[in-house]
């Protein structure tokens, strides 16, 4: 009896987080030779899917376009072509986001957290 409530709880802590609404800010700081470098991510929900701006406040860059953002299967990942960039996470919990952001042949770690409104 045990394990069956263990596999429904974890079904259910499965089914959570693959539906996570990944909507709002999200925020984290990449470790460069220079220093931390802030990035955050704007996400709308939109009928057709997702829509993101990114910011870079250290480089006083705000609601820079993004070509495409998906999510899926508890995988987001963020493409701008314009900035060579490519960011590609797993939803770890409702509010953090562990991942790579991938700019011009560079790969560096980009945590991110939900900023709450």
């Amino acid at each position: 009896m045990k394990k069956i409530a263990a596999l429904i709880i974890l079904l259910l802590a499965v089914v959570t987080i693959s539906a996570q609404d990944i909507e709002g800010t999200w925020s984290g700081a990449l470790e460069t030779p220079q220093g931390q470098l802030r990035i955050n991510f704007n996400i709308t929900k939109t009928d057709a899917g997702y829509t993101t701006t990114m910011d870079s406040p250290d480089q006083g860059a705000l609601g820079l376009a993004v070509d495409e953002t998906t999510f899926k299967e508890s995988e987001l990942s963020i493409k701008a072509s314009a900035y060579n960039l490519e960011y590609v996470g797993k939803l770890v919990d409702k509010t953090s986001i562990n991942g790579t952001l991938n700019q011009h042949g560079q790969s560096l770690e980009l945590n991110l957290k939900l900023k709450e409104e």
